[in-house]
């Protein structure tokens, strides 16, 4: 979550507002720049967490007639540390490794996860309906948190100090994508007790991809969501 809006198209960000408020309020200066950056942002920004939500059918390139149920469609654009979206596309499906690691984990993940609705729960995509899965990295500088908008996945590098970059975790962004399946399975309010089982089923998922990706038991699973995102130097 970012913020609590109650309605369904919230923008929906994997680190929660209290954990960069109190970095905002007890880290070093170089922290509380970070944090207040990540709660802030600049107008852009905060124009697309106020302004309406394209539907996912605007969002697409290619008619849903068009499509093979099974198929990925995924393209990961690079803002170039702007908040520009969607960016600039750097690999489309099929391409090969493009040997940016963010561009690469957030293709390789936004694939996985596809898979695991699909090949477990016979689901087409977030909607059901093919809709493509776009990605966007290196968004602004050192911005620490990734979230869905309702039509992409957006991923910042993270500062490096606290966070790594925010496509290190699959489970962060099986998490997020869950956030798309559920505003359009549900009519569930991102707020109190619907937005907490909304957050709820979307770590359960992003579990479930992780151990389905690695080919887990339950036994063998963590359910930690959002291994590797804090740098070394948390303890």
């Amino acid at each position: 979550m970012c913020q609590k809006h109650q309605h369904r198209h919230s923008l929906f960000c994997i680190l929660p507002p209290y954990i960069l408020r109190s970095i905002a309020e007890h880290g070093n200066v170089d922290q509380r720049k970070m944090a207040l950056k990540a709660l802030v942002g600049d107008p852009t920004f905060r124009s697309l967490r106020l302004g309406p939500r394209l539907s996912s059918d605007v969002n697409r390139k290619i008619p849903s007639a068009f499509l093979v149920a099974g198929e990925k469609q995924r393209t990961i654009y690079s803002a170039n540390y702007t908040q520009n979206l969607p960016g600039t596309s750097v690999r489309t499906e099929g391409s090969p490794d493009s040997g940016d690691i963010a561009v690469d984990e957030a293709y390789h993940y936004l694939g996985a996860t596809y898979d695991f609705f699909w090949k477990v729960f016979n689901r087409n995509s977030i909607d059901d309906e093919g809709m493509p899965l776009n990605g966007t990295v290196h968004f602004g500088q050192d911005y620490a948190n990734a979230f869905w908008d309702g039509q992409r996945m957006v991923f910042g590098d993270g500062d490096n100090e606290l966070f790594n970059r925010f496509t290190i975790s699959i489970d962060v962004i099986a998490h997020e994508l869950t956030h798309g399946v559920t505003e359009d399975e549900t009519q569930l309010l991102y707020s109190s007790q619907s937005g907490a089982l909304n957050e709820s089923i979307s770590d359960v998922f992003g579990s479930l991809v992780k151990q389905y990706a690695l080919n887990q038991t339950a036994e063998e699973a963590d359910w930690l969501i959002g291994a590797g995102l804090f740098t070394d130097k948390v303890q």
